[in-house]
């Protein structure tokens, strides 16, 4: 399921396009921020963030 919001991260964000690790790092910053965001940030399924 992250890998699918990284995705569409880059696909949403044009500083993310071609980035890949930057957009991982990205949405594992906001799950640091908003771990009740998405419910299996909930359960423990968050991205890293580097």
């Amino acid at each position: 399921m992250n890998q699918a919001l990284v995705q569409w991260a880059r696909r949403k964000f044009k500083k993310l396009k071609t980035h890949k690790t930057r957009a991982e790092n990205w949405l594992g910053n906001i799950a640091k921020r908003e771990p009740k965001l998405f419910v299996h940030w909930q359960m423990g399924i968050k991205p890293t963030a580097g």
